[in-house]
């Protein structure tokens, strides 16, 4: 007997610590590499220092992709549909850089949430419990797995494709071969059209690219898995308000012992709105540059569906038209189900077999039930609710927007 309950004992640790790993790891392999995964515990100097260089060189690679590229947009001696071209490119890896600050600048709300979520994991004591956390962990996992394959395979392809296309040049009477870069560069900044240097900058954009899509993969990965788990949590807040009645009915409980249980409830429900409320405090920002940005790039890649000629080109343009249209879905998606499933709570209890409780435990609901009456929003910079017809809006937007963009450059 002392040896199954050692068991158990060890176990039990080893259980919680292996859940809160599966739902975490994603996360933690997306944005470690780009330096944007807050340190949980103690660093070390050197790991501080490594830490920051990394960060230095992502923020370097970005810029150096972005800021020649918008110097060619106002002062290079090219046609405005050639300058128009490199709108596209530009806005995605400045996204990049905004969301990559956003994220850096979060990190004591990141490891809060973190640091939550590994303690709902340490004191979940029920096997439904732990279920429905494993399932939402699931699909917050599932959810940032997409989100990455989608974002990279979109953007990756752009690079990569339309940079190994070589395209010709002519300089008085001879011709010259050149890597078509990503994002264009500013001649008078730097030629870049001759070997090596050609092949240089084609490297750092490909690299920089690979690092501002990863930003955006890593945000939309962090949103998704906080928001599945909060609602993990919402839901075995339902789920003990069922129990909490039917302890009543089958075991004729004191109203003290009931009192207490309710007590455990609303405090479960309360620690969880604060982590949806650390939650919007970490994402608010990113979903307004999310939101802008990808209403900016449907718009701008509308337009290069009407006048780019290469089946190839327009090949690409639709993976990545297809990977934005899913990024500002996956946003719009998990705020709206964190806000429904807080006023779920409110729902359940109010339908919950409330009458059969002691008076002055079925007054107690009313704490929940009001609290669950203000609704959920997380939103884009405090200024927009994000919802599914916020998503609608965008698609909206995106074509009212396309035909100023026509009446203006075609």
């Amino acid at each position: 007997m002392m040896n199954q309950l050692n068991e158990q004992s060890v176990l039990m640790p080893v259980s919680y610590a292996r859940d809160y790993e599966y739902s975490i790891q994603v996360n933690r392999w997306l944005l470690k590499p780009i330096g944007a995964w807050p340190n949980l515990t103690k660093a070390t100097r050197t790991e501080k220092l490594l830490v920051k260089l990394l960060n230095f060189i992502c923020h370097s690679l970005i810029i150096f992709t972005v800021m020649p590229c918008i110097m060619y947009i106002f002062y290079e001696d090219e046609s405005l549909k050639t300058r128009m071209k490199a709108i596209g490119p530009t806005s995605h890896w400045l996204m990049g850089e905004l969301n990559y600050c956003c994220l850096l600048m979060r990190a004591k709300e990141i490891v809060y949430c973190i640091e939550h979520i590994k303690y709902d994991w340490k004191t979940v004591r029920r096997a439904r419990d732990r279920e429905l956390m494993i399932k939402n962990a699931k699909l917050g996992r599932f959810i940032a797995c997409i989100a990455a394959l989608c974002m990279h395979s979109g953007i990756m392809s752009y690079t990569v494709i339309t940079g190994f296309k070589k395209i010709t040049f002519q300089i008085g009477n001879d011709s010259y071969s050149m890597y078509r870069l990503p994002c264009p560069f500013y001649t008078n900044l730097l030629d870049v059209r001759f070997s090596p240097m050609n092949e240089i900058v084609f490297a750092l954009q490909l690299l920089s690219g690979f690092i501002s899509t990863s930003v955006t993969v890593g945000a939309c990965g962090l949103a998704a898995v906080l928001a599945m788990h909060a609602c993990g949590q919402f839901n075995v807040v339902m789920i003990r308000s069922d129990k909490l009645v039917k302890d009543n009915n089958e075991k004729k409980q004191d109203e003290q012992t009931l009192h207490k249980k309710l007590g455990f409830i609303v405090e479960h429900h309360l620690r969880t709105l604060s982590l949806v409320w650390y939650m919007e405090k970490v994402m608010n920002m990113i979903c307004l540059v999310e939101l802008v940005g990808c209403t900016m790039n449907m718009c701008i890649l509308k337009y290069y569906f009407l006048t780019e000629k290469s089946k190839t080109i327009l090949g690409i343009y639709a993976i990545v038209y297809a990977s934005m249209v899913f990024n500002i879905f996956i946003f719009c998606y998990i705020a709206e189900i964190v806000t429904e499933q807080g006023k779920k709570v409110g729902e359940k209890f109010y339908m919950t077999e409330w009458y059969q409780l002691p008076h002055k435990t079925a007054l107690g609901l009313v704490l929940i039930i009001s609290r669950s009456s203000m609704v959920i929003k997380i939103t884009a910079g405090k200024l927009i609710q994000i919802s599914i017809a916020t998503f609608a809006a965008v698609f909206k937007a995106s074509f009212a927007y396309l035909n100023m963009i026509r009446t203006i450059a075609m």
